[in-house]
């Protein structure tokens, strides 16, 4: 109970650094920001509609898309945020508080440190806003099934930044462009502050659940063979795995609701070689 409280006091943490970043310092200083938040930012101008109850209404059919496209597991990470960050910009941008700076590049260097913190608070315990990375599991999903995740999303937000042309200067929207790679940089910071590979070992009598959830939820390979306890000797199963600090994070989640019994041992990596998408490849590297 102690540990759910706290994760939804640092989802609640979250979603008001995100809201304050965007209602308080980048719309008081002049520049949009990008993603979901800036296609209704457009919308705003288009209808008169706030820009928060259209990146409501854009958050629930992503929500429900996420339902059919990538299943209940994908929902659950995102549902909560999905309903209560909205719910927070809304609030906040009634809130009649701005951070206004002489200089402009202060302001978005502010705003992405706000923001970039919030959105990775809750990236690093294994949620999500249910935005861009989402969007980008759907397209990949239903469309670029070869394609990488991150290349999906930097497609997907520069069709987003021409989108916002049709509202925004080019100058306002360099801004909102530095904005968000000061973002990236802060969150990926916070989820990835220490090691961002680890070697997860796993030994149960019963492991078929973590090697489903593994292979067809997080989409990751593992090994498996037997092992013998010398105190017990009983036979066992002994699964490895190479996990980012996220999909570890969930892994450790599933295993604890799922109450399955059974010895993990972490060990922290400094670079791992192979053909996974979060691997380096030898011929890129200079030895």
């Amino acid at each position: 109970m102690v540990e759910k409280l706290k994760k939804v006091g640092l989802m609640i943490l979250s979603c008001v650094l995100c809201s304050i970043a965007v209602n308080w310092v980048a719309l008081p200083n002049g520049f949009p920001v990008t993603g979901i938040a800036g296609i209704s930012m457009v919308l705003e101008n288009w209808t008169g509609i706030n820009y928060a109850i259209i990146y409501y209404g854009i958050t629930l059919l992503i929500l429900a898309a996420t339902f059919f496209v990538l299943g209940i597991a994908e929902v659950r990470s995102i549902l909560f945020l999905s309903v209560l960050y909205p719910a927070v910009l809304w609030i906040l941008n009634h809130m009649t508080i701005s951070v206004v700076l002489e200089e402009r590049l202060i302001a978005v260097a502010l705003f992405g440190v706000l923001y970039g913190g919030g959105a990775g608070i809750v990236l690093r315990i294994g949620y999500s806003y249910g935005g861009m990375d989402t969007l980008s599991k759907i397209l990949k999903k239903l469309f670029f099934k070869s394609g990488e995740i991150r290349y999906i999303m930097l497609g997907a937000d520069s069709c987003i930044m021409f989108f916002m042309l049709t509202v925004f200067s080019l100058d306002k929207l360099a801004y909102a462009f530095v904005g968000q790679l000061i973002t990236v940089n802060v969150m990926n910071y916070i989820i990835f502050n220490g090691p961002s590979l680890y070697d997860v070992q796993i030994i149960g009598e019963e492991t078929s659940e973590i090697r489903r959830f593994m292979i067809e939820i997080l989409h990751k390979s593992m090994t498996s063979h037997e092992v013998i306890g010398a105190y017990t000797d009983k036979t066992r199963i002994q699964m490895d795995c190479v996990c980012t600090s996220v999909e570890y994070v969930k892994l450790k989640e599933f295993i604890f609701e799922q109450k399955i019994e059974c010895f993990i041992k972490v060990t922290p990596l400094i670079s791992v070689f192979g053909a996974n998408k979060d691997f380096r490849r030898l011929k890129d590297e200079i030895l």
